[in-house]
């Protein structure tokens, strides 16, 4: 039996991005429990079951591996927002349906705002939590429909964002207090709902420039 050359390369780049995917995995956990500072290539290849050399040949550095994980987290993050605020019309509805898709996602993926909220930045990965929190605050602008000059509109999109990722990191460090349990039923909702409900409260009374 003949094997095509170009179905052998197609198994093996699907292989290859199988065990980096794998490997994504792995490091996102242990970039959890350890933050960027103290976890190395070689606590990361060890968790996997690898030799350093093979971790190497899909990631050339801690910090490569360690930005591709953010990134990862802010891309999902974005397009779920972008695809649930499209799904409603009303100005209300849009930060509502924006505050629900950003819990839900820290709630089931917690290991991924784990490795953004807990954790500190300094060093190499310094911007890295503000580019994603840049990115949030370019997305939340356009929602925020009051007649203001555009300097303004970006203070409350930041404003609002903060709430989100306040109320996020605060009910990560209660989750890391009593050891990480299972989330339970509809925390998710109760977050989003908490903080739509204070965002909206402010949005409401904006006065017009």
């Amino acid at each position: 039996m003949v094997i095509s050359t170009e179905r052998t390369g197609a198994v093996e780049k699907a292989s290859h991005a199988e065990r980096r995917e794998d490997l994504l995995k792995v490091a996102r956990r242990v970039f959890a429990d350890r933050g960027f500072q103290a976890t190395t290539m070689d606590d990361i290849a060890k968790e996997a079951g690898f030799t350093k050399p093979i971790l190497y040949q899909y990631f050339e550095s801690k910090i490569e591996l360690y930005r591709e994980l953010v990134n990862q987290t802010a891309s999902k993050l974005l397009a779920s927002l972008r695809e649930a605020v499209d799904a409603v019309d009303s100005p209300r509805a849009k930060i509502e349906v924006a505050f629900r898709v950003y819990f839900e996602m820290v709630v089931e993926e917690t290991d991924a705002f784990r490795i953004l909220f807990i954790h500190s930045h300094e060093g190499e990965t310094r911007g890295d939590l503000r580019n994603v929190e840049l990115g949030l605050v370019s997305f939340m602008e356009p929602l925020i429909a009051v007649r203001i000059k555009p300097d303004h509109r970006r203070q409350l999109a930041a404003g609002v964002v903060g709430i989100a990722e306040g109320a996020a990191t605060a009910w990560l460090i209660q989750q890391e207090g009593k050891g990480w349990p299972t989330p339970r039923p509809g925390v998710a909702e109760r977050l989003a709902a908490r903080s739509a409900t204070l965002a909206w409260g402010g949005l409401r009374t904006v006065q017009l420039d």
